[in-house]
């Protein structure tokens, strides 16, 4: 799949800049298709290796449709200010984003499920935080999910000279 972004001067130029975002990210936006229709939601993730992983029940709506269909679309974005320009609607956001495509497929063995929610435990506490060891019962009730990422694409519209931070805008 082509994922080339229409605004050639807001393109991520490496797919290391797209990895350091998705590396820093806290949350991303998972898009998966039900038989109802799409579905979208919010997971905590690591990135690690070129793939994407994240942990859950393994039950479940979202879970189900995986099972069916492992075609996913995945997003990591940061947020900035807004901003006064003197292009377009005279107003714009701050953001860095990268869309990933790719196929899911389910972590079965329990040492490489260990290894991946040590990581991103390791990922989400604090610097010098010791968190107790992972549980053998709760790592075998424990989905972990691998994105094998095929193709993505990476946006930004950082902030230059040319902007004027509004007041009272997101970070």
């Amino acid at each position: 799949m082509k994922t080339e972004p229409r605004r050639k001067d807001r393109e991520m130029k490496t797919s290391g800049d797209m990895e350091l975002l998705l590396e820093r990210t806290p949350v991303g936006r998972l898009a998966i298709t039900t038989p109802e229709g799409p579905y979208l939601v919010p997971v905590n993730f690591l990135f690690l290796e070129g793939s994407i992983y994240f942990h859950s029940g393994s039950t479940g709506r979202k879970m189900e449709a995986l099972r069916a269909d492992p075609r996913v679309c995945f997003l990591a974005d940061e947020i900035g200010p807004q901003v006064l320009w003197q292009q377009g609607c005279g107003i714009s956001q701050v953001y860095r984003s990268v869309v990933c495509f790719g196929k899911a497929d389910f972590v079965e063995g329990q040492a490489e499920k260990r290894a991946v929610l040590e990581k991103m435990v390791q990922k989400y506490v604090p610097a010098g935080y010791s968190p107790p060891p992972l549980k053998d019962e709760n790592i075998q009730k424990t989905a972990v999910v691998r994105i094998v990422i095929e193709a993505m694409s990476g946006k930004e519209n950082v902030l230059s000279p040319a902007h004027t931070v509004i007041a009272n805008s997101p970070p």
